[in-house]
């Protein structure tokens, strides 16, 4: 098969015209084209609520496992089907290797590569400048959608369409980027061998609507590169203030370097100025507290809200805040530049949200060696400092997730070290509305993993005895439900002022190389703990075949947030069961981006 474009000028005025009007035509399709996935996941969400309606509306009783019509249910048509359809939604969520992303995102992703693919060489015959042109036109088609899927306000369009959280967006956000480089990569390539196989290159290359592309087509290369997770591991902001700076200077490079492009550049830019306008008047800034926890390397933020305020950060448990540090606030031993912070914007989850004695959020945060927590360190040893923040939110997936007490049977969650800041507010908030509908919250398990014990006093910090109070008598805890959170110390028993300032430590322990060591503090004048603690790491096999056994026809929620191997063990542990046909609803909010 020979190659069908060739490289030729003697194109008449009505071909250039029709070639225009199609290169138009076609990019306009292209943009269009978002409408196509909106349209199907709203259809699909329509036939989940009726479905899920009619289901609702018919009169059942709770059979025993063992009676036959039980069996005769599972063994139904319908059953099967759930389960081949949960199965494959299970497969689809996991990965397609280490740090490659999910499967069904590759998919969707390569559908419509696909699709724009064939917007652009549809129609194009043997033009080669038609199908160079097309690559760009299309590409460009794809910015305001591209713009609009990083808007994090609450009012984005495609947020409030898909029923989705910027976090959920973002990803998309990420697979339409590399979809745009790719199309902008053959739109360049091409054109450059063009100038190439012709001879003009070094007079092209200095043409001002050349120049303005190879710039913008380099700083997305840049963008690209920055944005991969080496990078953003070893520095965030490099990543962060790279990304802003691209996004902003293409827009008018792309702008002048081609006008048929610029519709969609205006259109770009008007969803880029909104987002930030919305973000602007949503920001506000709060005289904060800043105190390091004792024996850990966390800090405690306390920051405090109006009460017009309270009600969005109370609206949903695990949300977040991006919180900045005004350069006028950055104390004089910090060591990064005061005039870095202006660029910063860091996500913190919200430990906890009160009204009482005064509307206020905390966040707990661990101090790693970045320009934001090393900066709130500093501020933490000045006692009497109360320093300006910039707080922007709340955020969160949370705000979208179902209502786990009404909709599942039991619910696990997992924390890993300051995932629980995430965590904790959830099984809070699902033990109380387990209560509230007549159910036992026993059903609702927290296993939280962590270094070191004290890591757990900002969340758990337990109850001294009063004088009246008798020494066999358990010490009254100001929230009994945290008593059930199941604490594992992966790190040796460690002595600590706060924590260990008795002699009289029992252990109960074996010589095996999974033993688990429970301690209990014995004496009497000092702060009891509310929560036995296993110095081991958890079983997490066992821990996930436990909660599946307590009934075959259960619905189970399993959120998880802490460090990637953690999560992936556990969705190992958990897609076994999905094999087997069981219902499950799961989370991973895992660290980093």
């Amino acid at each position: 098969m020979t190659w069908p474009y060739r490289i030729y000028f003697n194109h008449t005025s009505s071909e250039k015209d029709q070639r225009r009007i199609l290169l138009d035509r076609y990019g306009l399709y292209a943009q269009l084209s978002i409408l196509i996935p909106i349209v199907l996941y709203n259809l699909y969400r329509l036939a989940i609520w009726v479905y899920s309606e009619r289901q609702r509306s018919k009169v059942d009783y709770s059979a025993v496992p063992s009676s036959p019509t039980l069996k005769k249910r599972r063994n139904s048509k319908r059953a099967t089907w759930g389960r081949k359809g949960r199965s494959l939604a299970w497969w689809l969520g996991g990965d397609v290797g280490r740090g490659w992303g999910e499967r069904g995102h590759w998919i969707v992703a390569g559908l419509w590569g696909v699709w724009l693919g064939f917007l652009c060489v549809h129609r194009t015959g043997d033009d080669y400048f038609h199908i160079t042109k097309r690559f760009g036109i299309v590409a460009a088609s794809q910015l305001p959608a591209h713009y609009a899927l990083s808007m994090k306000s609450l009012y984005s369009p495609l947020s409030i369409l898909f029923g989705s959280s910027h976090e959920q967006l973002n990803t998309w956000h990420r697979i339409s980027g590399r979809v745009i480089w790719t199309l902008f990569f053959c739109h360049a390539s091409w054109y450059l061998n063009a100038f190439i196989q012709i001879g003009n290159l070094s007079e092209k290359l200095t043409t001002p609507i050349i120049i303005f592309g190879v710039i913008s087509f380099q700083l997305i290369n840049l963008l690209i590169i920055t944005s991969s997770k080496a990078v953003r591991r070893w520095s965030y902001r490099v990543f962060f203030i790279t990304h802003l700076f691209v996004a902003i200077t293409i827009i008018p490079l792309l702008f002048f370097h081609a006008a048929p492009l610029r519709i969609y550049i205006i259109e770009a830019i008007a969803l880029f100025l909104i987002d930030i306008g919305i973000r602007k008047f949503t920001t506000f800034t709060a005289f904060a507290t800043v105190r390091s926890v004792p024996d850990t390397s966390l800090l405690e933020v306390t920051i405090p809200v109006t009460t017009s305020k309270i009600p969005q950060f109370q609206y949903a448990p695990g949300q977040h805040v991006y919180l900045s540090i005004p350069p006028s606030s950055v104390p004089t031993s910090a060591k990064y530049n005061r005039h870095l912070h202006e660029f910063l914007y860091n996500p913190f989850t919200i430990a906890s949200a009160t009204d009482t004695p005064s509307p206020q959020i905390t966040l707990t945060l661990r101090t790693l060696d970045g320009p934001t927590t090393s900066a709130l360190s500093s501020l933490s040893h000045l006692s009497k400092a109360r320093p300006p923040l910039n707080i922007e939110g709340p955020y969160g997936t949370s705000r979208k997730f179902p209502n786990l007490a009404e909709k599942f049977d039991r619910i696990l969650l997992v924390a890993g070290g300051v995932g629980a800041t995430f965590i904790l507010p959830i099984y809070r908030a699902a033990k109380e509305a387990m209560e509230n509908e007549g159910r036992t919250n026993s059903n609702v398990r927290m296993i939280w993993v962590m270094r070191d014990a004290a890591e757990s006093s900002w969340a758990l910090s337990p109850i001294k005895p009063t004088t009246t109070q008798d020494d066999d008598e358990e010490p009254k805890i100001e929230n009994s439900d945290d008593a059930d959170i199941e604490l594992y110390i992966t790190s040796p028993q460690t002595s600590h002022p706060t924590t260990t300032l008795t002699s009289n430590l029992t252990s109960t322990s074996t010589h095996e190389s999974n033993s688990i060591e429970m301690h209990t503090l014995e004496t009497p004048s000092l702060p009891k703990p509310i929560t036995p603690k296993k110095y081991s790491r958890p079983d997490l096999r066992a821990i996930i075949d436990e909660t599946f056994t307590q009934g075959l026809e259960e619905r189970v929620a399993i959120l998880v947030c802490g460090p990637p191997g953690m999560a992936k063990e556990l969705r190992l542990y958990v897609g076994k069961w999905v094999q087997r046909g069981r219902y499950v609803w799961w989370h991973d909010e895992g660290f980093g981006w």
